[in-house]
């Protein structure tokens, strides 16, 4: 299964504004310097000016060892990186501290000091939010971090959302418990040694402009955004796992999606619970619902399944449907993990053998990064969007 982008012709788009920002004076740093906030995964940390208090050392108390020191410092201050209100804490590094990214590399906290000074308030990113999903001490002078990075960069007209997930390893003195080495991995790239081309890329990539992807949408009149979620893993190939918030849907009896008749009974059934400005909704509300995405379809593996409509956040508690044949499901947070086919023409390779391949790609790939799908036998859920579609499984980190 390839995904389709329909990303035509961007990087005659793209490249020009890349030029741009690193040959403009006042931004001669290098370019893995200047995207260094991308990937960089502690340092700018909320604190009143009347807390803050220089250090020479991170001093652990007698039962503290200084990697759990550095430690219990990253989650408190990683979690805030992008806060305007908080100031760095360079103190935690060595001087001649040695930073390195998929992007750049170089040694100094002087010139790692400015760089992050200049992006933290840049006028080409906005909107900077850093997710802390674990901290783990490896011994007594490595501490490991995971994280998820998303900000958009404000200079093009589409103003394009960039994320990444990665991990950073920080090494750490034995003696006075400072980092003198700060090295962070990207998920979604192999080569991950600087200047690594595999993150020019993905980093282009995420910046192009998706006009057919947005015009699809447009014609299709594509509903709001019903699930909201954070992202966990996000690698290559258009494989992700993703933190979903818990939701309602409205589902169809199980089982009795099994066919294409049976599949437009189904839609319409959710379409009247939900209404529209045609139609009064039938619900006990009569309250209509607005479109969403993506229609869910509860696959059991067994060649029968049930769709739902998930209700969109802000419509309070949800109304009762008058067919009783409809049921409402409350569903808990859960991880998933995702293959995304989405994109112009995305739906054209929509056929039971692509997604049985998507399926079993998306399965071996999960395992062997260190996650266990826990669904029943070959159940699986198909996501429908108007620019194509996802194929979803539960998983839990092992």
């Amino acid at each position: 299964l390839k995904r389709s982008t329909g990303r035509m012709q961007w990087w005659a788009v793209v490249l020009p504004f890349l030029v741009l920002i690193v040959e403009v004076s006042a931004f001669r740093a290098p370019l893995g310097a200047c995207l260094k906030m991308f990937s960089s995964s502690a340092h700018v940390c909320k604190r009143a000016e009347s807390s803050i208090v220089a250090r020479m050392s991170v001093s652990p108390t007698e039962e503290t060892s200084k990697a759990q020191a550095l430690a219990n410092e990253l989650k408190e201050e990683l979690p805030q990186l992008f806060d305007l209100s908080y100031a760095p804490k360079w103190d935690l590094y060595e001087e001649k501290v040695e930073f390195i990214d998929p992007l750049n590399k170089f040694q100094g906290i002087a010139k790692y000091r400015d760089n992050i000074q200049l992006l933290k308030d840049s006028p080409l990113f906005t909107g900077g939010k850093m997710d802390l999903h674990d901290v783990q001490i490896i011994d007594p002078t490595t501490v490991f971090t995971r994280w998820t990075l998303a900000m958009t960069f404000k200079a093009f007209p589409w103003k394009p959302r960039l994320l990444f997930t990665g991990t950073t390893k920080y090494t750490i003195s034995a003696e006075s418990g400072l980092v003198t080495r700060h090295e962070d991995t990207w998920d979604s790239i192999d080569d991950n040694q600087p200047v690594s081309m595999e993150a020019v890329l993905d980093l282009i990539g995420q910046m192009a402009p998706d006009l057919a992807g947005q015009g699809v949408k447009i014609i299709k009149r594509a509903g709001v955004d019903a699930a909201p979620y954070s992202m966990l893993r996000r690698w290559s190939k258009g494989f992700e796992v993703r933190k979903y918030e818990g939701y309602t849907m409205a589902q169809t009896p199980p089982g009795e999606v099994y066919d294409r008749d049976s599949y437009n009974a189904a839609v319409s059934l959710l379409q009247d619970y939900r209404g529209d400005a045609l139609s009064k909704a039938k619900n006990a509300n009569g309250k209509v619902l607005p479109a969403s995405e993506p229609l869910l379809q509860l696959d059991s593996g067994r060649r029968d399944s049930s769709l739902a409509y998930i209700i969109p956040p802000g419509q309070g508690s949800a109304p009762a449907p008058l067919d009783k044949t409809l049921s409402l499901v409350q569903v808990p947070p859960k991880s998933v993990a995702v293959f995304s086919v989405r994109g112009y023409g995305a739906d054209r390779g929509r056929t039971e053998e692509a997604i049985e391949s998507g399926l079993d790609e998306l399965r071996a790939w999960v395992e062997e990064r260190g996650f266990r799908v826990v669904e029943e036998g070959r159940a699986f859920t198909l996501a429908s969007y108007s620019d194509g579609y996802e194929l979803w499984l539960t998983v839990e980190e092992q």
